[in-house]
């Protein structure tokens, strides 16, 4: 996919290409969910970069949308390395996923050395077309505030790929504040 599932933000999906709809169905029937990966089309060809980390997705919710489209929701779970790409008949890729665990950080410290994050992302929430999303935000852990705020500020897919894929807490925090500077100064 074109686009960056961040862990512990929510998704809505339009799903439509039948391979894809034969996975959600297989996922739904197993109770199981699948990975987001970013896609990133290769010049003059009719191929794409497939990244080396993704997210393990879990459906929470599923309807037949008025355009005759399939929307599922989904909550991004935790991060995971990709690795031994398949590519099946359809189209559609398999592979081995390891979950990815950040080493630890000191969240108070790291949130109070960036306040201007938390502060941005507090007032985005209460925006009325964000207020009615299901965000839950924990604001004593600092990847879920950096999550949050880049599942919501307007940074290209590849800046969020970025953000998946630092170390920890701390380098993505460093990288988000290039981020908000680099819009601020737009």
């Amino acid at each position: 996919m074109g686009i960056v599932a961040l862990p512990g933000t929510i998704q809505d999906l339009q799903i439509f290409e039948p391979r894809y709809i034969d996975m959600v169905k297989n996922c739904m029937e197993n109770d199981h969910g699948f990975v987001m990966t970013f896609q990133k089309k290769l010049s003059n060809k009719d191929d794409y970069e497939i990244s080396k980390q993704g997210t393990y997705v879990e459906i929470i919710d599923f309807n037949n949308l008025p355009n005759g489209l399939l929307g599922i929701t989904v909550k991004s779970i935790n991060k995971v390395s990709i690795k031994d790409i398949v590519k099946l008949e359809d189209g559609l890729n398999l592979a081995a996923t390891y979950p990815i665990v950040d080493p630890e950080v000191d969240d108070q410290a790291l949130l109070a050395e960036f306040p201007e994050i938390s502060n941005i992302l507090s007032q985005l929430i209460k925006h009325p077309r964000i207020a009615n999303m299901s965000i839950n935000v924990d604001f004593n852990s600092a990847d879920s505030v950096a999550y949050h705020l880049a599942g919501l500020i307007p940074i290209p897919w590849t800046h969020k790929q970025n953000l998946l894929e630092a170390f920890d807490a701390s380098q993505r925090f460093s990288i988000l504040s290039k981020y908000i500077d680099e819009i601020s100064s737009n």
